[in-house]
Order: structure tokens, then C-alpha cells, then sequence
């Protein structure tokens, strides 16, 4: 193999697709970066057999040719190494870099096939406008499971049907859904894809203002944006039937400005995160009083809001309200409650664009 093109080329893409590593494998040319030299130019892939990336760059090639090197090292490597032209050339089981001054001699895993994902049976696509995409990807995504007690909540729920498209997400804590009408019917569709690979679909979409496609079969997703490809296996197990955990009424209904109670709880988890990390909001006759309190002090704050219903004390993980109200872009929404124990329900004040759910704290 040997190849010459640009240094800073081969580092974006090299730094692209080691998102797909494993973060520990049993398997070590999975830690790796598979760059194939052909007459079209390099191919790098990298896959940890639940999540692959791909991308092809433009290069001179003067010999065909594979390898495999480990992917974060190469990563700093070629981070450090001067702008400009890179010449590299295989000789047995090294591959020699040349940059500017600089000569390097990186060892090459050893392997016989690299695990390359396949795709098997019948797919059908849901098209998307690039910033759509991206922000029902954002809006949902966040508040996927961090921990594999339950796999199927590290993932985002996607499910289509006639003109609706719906991404849903919860770690039991916090849950969030966004939904969009379409001028056009979907395919009708239920599956699960995991959090981290809707992360980087969501930052592909930021590389392209043309429409995003999701190819979807019984068992993978793939997507394609410019010359970057991934491809993912789909989440196994049946998701919660969460339209059962959607109140359907409410006691009480708060009218908040989104932008001022985010300033309130970001002042008020200063306090709460030095103790039990809860803030309790008090809610009654046209006023909001939140309050924290903890070793460190004691914090309260108000605000304007428009109450319908019961007066209502209520305690909440601060992360979650920020984190939820982080993602609105609404000027205002309504809040609605039924007992200090039952969950928030948060809506917009007009259509049916999202619905996000805060599990509360008790308080004793």
C-alpha cells in the first residue's frame, strides 16, 4: 500500500470514525482504524459490532492495499504531525508516515478479516430536512439510560405511522418526546436505536443542509451524509408502553417562562448539589417560590406564573428540570400536576410538538 494526500484529511477522518471503538474489547483489531487504499482513494473503518463508521477520503494511490493501526493512537499521531502533504507506504507489517520533517514507523495490528457489518433483509428509508433530523435527535437523546441495567432504555424509541413520526426517550427518571407531522405519509415503523449512535447521526447532521435519509431493515440502521457512513445494529426487547405513563388530566396547570425558570434552577442546584440535591418549588396564586437549601446556605427565589388548579409543593432533581428545559425552545409552556409524588408533565402551550415527564423527589 501507498498513498500520498493531505495530513489534516486523513486526521478528520481518522478522528470521524474512531467514535465507533469499543470502549473495551476482547478482540484487538477492533481497537483498531482499517484504512484500505484503492484507485478511488482511502477508506477508513472502524466498528465495535454494535456501531460502524466509515468515510472515504480523496488520495493519490499508487498501491492497493490494507492495514490496520490502532485507532486512538493513530488519532494522536496524526494530530501533532504538520499541515500539508502526507506520503504513507506499507512495508510488511509496518506502515512508514512521512509529513514535512517528520518520519514515522507505525506497527500494524495483526488480522485476518476485519468484522465488517452487514445488512440483511428488506429496508425501508424515512427521509428527513438535515435540521429536523438533528433537532428531534437533540431533543430526545439526553435523557436516554446511561447504565446497561435495562439496555433497551439506552436507546431512543422511533416510531412512525401515516403522516407522524415520534423519537421517545427515558431513563425512569426523565422522559422526553418529540413528534413532527409530515406532509407525506412514513412508513409504518417501531424500533429502537441507541443513544450514542443517534449522537453522532445528530453531528452528520450538522455536515450537510441536504435531506438526511435513515435506512432501516428488521435488525440495522444505516445512514450515509456526504462521504461518511454509518451503520448500527437496532436495539433488542420490547420498549415501555409509555402512552400509559402520560397523565391525561392534571389538578393543577402552571403557565412558566421557559428562560426564567431555567435561570431560577441553575441558581437554585448551586445550593442543592451540596446536600440531597433536590429543589422544592411551591406553587400558589400566581407565584412560583423555589427553594434550596443544604449545608452551604439556604437559597430562594421567585417568579411571575399563571396557576389554574390546586396549590402544590413539589421537589425535583434540579438536572432534570435543566436538562429538559435546556432543549425548549418555546417562550413559555405549561407545567401540569396532580400530587407531590406523581410525575411533572411539561407541553407546549399550542400543538403537540413534544412532551417531556420529571419524575419527583421525596422530601421528608
Amino acid at each position: 500500500m501507498k498513498f500520498t494526500m493531505q495530513t489534516e484529511d486523513l486526521c478528520m477522518g481518522v478522528l470521524s470514525v474512531i467514535k465507533a471503538l469499543p470502549v473495551r474489547s476482547t478482540m484487538p483489531v477492533l481497537d483498531g482504524v482499517l484504512i484500505e487504499a484503492s484507485q478511488d482513494g482511502i477508506h477508513l473503518t472502524c466498528s465495535d459490532l454494535m456501531f460502524q463508521k466509515e468515510c472515504f477520503l480523496p488520495a493519490m494511490v499508487e498501491e492497493e492495499g490494507k492495514c490496520v493501526l490502532k485507532g486512538k493512537f493513530l488519532s494522536e499521531i496524526l494530530r501533532k504531525l504538520p499541515d500539508g502533504k502526507l506520503e504513507a507506504e506499507q512495508e510488511g507489517n509496518l506502515l512508514k508516515i512521512k509529513s514535512g520533517r517528520v518520519r514515522q514507523r507505525l506497527q500494524c495490528i495483526e488480522f485476518d478479516e476485519f468484522p465488517m457489518m452487514r445488512t440483511k433483509g428488506d429496508a425501508f428509508d424515512i427521509t428527513l430536512p438535515a435540521e429536523k433530523l438533528k433537532s428531534m435527535i437533540d431533543h430526545t437523546v439526553f435523557a436516554v439510560a446511561q447504565d446497561d441495567s435495562r439496555p433497551v432504555l439506552t436507546g431512543t424509541l422511533i416510531e412512525s405511522e401515516g403522516d407522524l413520526l415520534t423519537f421517545v426517550a427515558t431513563d425512569s427518571f426523565q422522559f422526553a418526546l418529540t413528534a413532527m407531522h409530515a406532509n407525506k405519509d412514513f412508513p409504518k415503523m417501531r424500533t429502537i436505536v441507541q443513544g450514542k449512535v443517534l449522537n453522532e447521526i445528530s453531528k452528520m447532521a450538522e455536515e450537510t443542509e441536504k435531506d438526511v435519509t435513515l435506512q432501516m431493515t428488521q435488525t440495522h440502521l444505516t445512514v450515509q451524509v456526504n462521504d461518511t457512513k454509518l451503520t448500527a445494529r437496532l436495539l433488542d426487547g420490547n420498549y415501555i408502553d409509555y402512552k400509559r405513563i402520560i397523565p391525561k388530566d392534571c389538578k393543577t396547570r402552571v403557565l412558566v417562562d421557559t428562560a426564567e425558570l431555567l435561570s431560577m434552577t441553575d441558581r437554585a442546584q448551586l445550593i442543592a448539589r451540596e446536600g440531597n440535591n433536590s429543589i422544592i418549588l411551591h406553587f400558589e396564586e400566581d407565584l412560583l417560590t423555589m427553594s434550596a437549601e443544604s449545608f452551604v446556605g439556604r437559597g430562594e427565589d421567585t417568579m411571575e406564573v399563571s396557576v389554574v388548579g390546586d396549590p402544590i409543593d413539589i421537589a425535583f432533581n434540579p438536572k432534570y428540570i435543566m436538562n429538559i428545559f435546556r432543549n425548549i425552545t418555546d417562550e413559555k409552556v405549561y407545567m401540569e400536576f396532580n400530587s407531590p409524588i406523581s410525575p411533572c408533565v411539561i407541553r407546549p402551550v399550542q400543538g403537540d410538538a413534544f412532551i417531556y415527564l420529571i419524575v419527583p423527589m421525596r422530601v421528608y
